[in-house]
């Protein structure tokens, strides 16, 4: 009875304890939506350990290693990223919070409904 009763908890318990889809690790494409003429500064923070790279406006990077829903990302345009991913100055811009790195295109310049536009286009 004690065997069947441990069996039973495993079969419920056992596929709580496996990685599940969305935190398996994926290759996902970041995209900076800057405006032309523009650096984006990409900061990944994945598993303890942070990684960095700049993008021009337009361009797209794809970056291998990475779990969707649980690593988090921020954007900044001209940067750096700060641990808070807060804008350093006034003349900069951050997306203001790590946000989960998601399947597909992980870009979230236009976050605030088009700041990222208004602060930039008035400070080229």
């Amino acid at each position: 009875m004690k065997t069947l009763l441990l069996s039973i908890a495993l079969c419920v318990a056992g596929p709580a304890c496996l990685p599940n889809a969305a935190q398996a690790q994926q290759t996902v494409t970041f995209l900076c939506a800057a405006p032309a003429g523009h650096v984006c500064q990409f900061a990944v923070q994945t598993g303890g350990s942070q990684m960095t790279f700049a993008l021009p406006s337009g361009a797209r990077k794809e970056v291998a290693g990475v779990a969707p829903h649980a690593d988090k990302y921020c954007v900044c345009d001209p940067g750096p990223v700060t641990p808070d991913c807060k804008a350093p100055q006034l003349d900069h811009w951050c997306m203001g919070a790590w946000l989960d790195v998601v399947p597909g295109l992980n870009s979230k310049n236009d976050h605030g409904k088009g700041l990222f536009e208004t602060m930039l286009s008035a400070n080229p």
